[in-house]
């Protein structure tokens, strides 16, 4: 990797054709739009992408898809369910082009221990010499990271969609994974932020970002208000709401999600 991973990163959305089938011009078209309006970095499979609802061949796809046809970085979140299919999707990062990879904890099941989530995470991490950054979403993974695996498992640094900003000093790079609050964190030492809504909106992250990297406190204060606004719209409505919203901007993009989406 010849540049750090920082700022602004988009988790792209995943489209589906009538057949229910990646729609792979829709994709392309979107990461032009999003080359176009100064995205250059974006994460690959993770939740805004339906990791969940994709088959192992489909995952694989949508990066060797995006990997072709996005010049920026690339994090690819392994999405597999248990550890051996994570390991296989660690080696398509190797093998196609990753930037970086990304993995949640265990999703199934809940509560697991420290420890055994510790192995997990160590196991995962030998596969690559490539970034690996640990993806924090207890909401839904059913298991927190905490500042113990943190400590224990080697890590370039962690995505936070659960908002834990107390792990910040717990990990070399803490990544934001909402746009509700990104300057604080930011301006505390945070490396960066995932948004889901630049999916839709790329232009306005992209100006956040500047504004952050440029260091120009009393804007970027101002147009965290402006991100915050934005992003408050799409709470309640979630990946299907941000697919039409999308299809507004880029003609024809496809709205469908798969079940149990709707």
């Amino acid at each position: 990797m010849n540049e750090e991973i920082k700022g602004l990163v988009v988790p792209v959305l995943t489209p589906f054709s009538e057949d229910w089938k990646i729609d792979e011009s829709a994709l392309i078209r979107h990461l032009e739009f999003l080359s176009e309006h100064g995205i250059r970095r974006i994460m690959v499979n993770g939740t805004t992408a339906e990791f969940f609802s994709l088959l192992p061949e489909e995952r694989k796809h949508l990066f060797k898809t995006a990997r072709r046809y996005f010049t920026g970085q690339i994090v690819l979140h392994v999405g597999g369910l248990g550890l051996e299919q994570k390991k296989l999707e660690v080696q398509w990062a190797n093998d196609f082009g990753a930037d970086a990879v990304a993995a949640l904890p265990p999703i199934y099941p809940s509560q697991c221990s420290e420890e055994g989530m510790i192995h997990y995470f160590q196991s995962l991490e030998k596969e690559t010499d490539l970034p690996f950054i640990l993806y924090n979403f207890p909401k839904h993974a059913g298991n927190a990271i905490t500042p113990k695996i943190l400590q224990e498992v080697p890590h370039y640094g962690m995505k936070d969609s659960g908002q834990q900003f107390e792990l910040l000093e717990h990990t070399p790079r803490y990544f934001v994974g909402s746009s509700s609050t990104i300057f604080e964190p930011v301006q505390q030492g945070a490396a960066g932020f995932v948004a889901a809504t630049a999916n839709v909106r790329p232009e306005l992250y992209a100006a956040f970002e500047m504004l952050l990297v440029d260091a120009k406190v009393e804007e970027a204060a101002v147009m965290q208000q402006e991100v915050k606004a934005y992003s408050a719209r799409f709470s309640a409505g979630g990946i299907p709401m941000l697919k039409e919203a999308l299809s507004r901007k880029l003609e024809g993009y496809p709205t469908r999600v798969r079940l149990p989406l709707i």
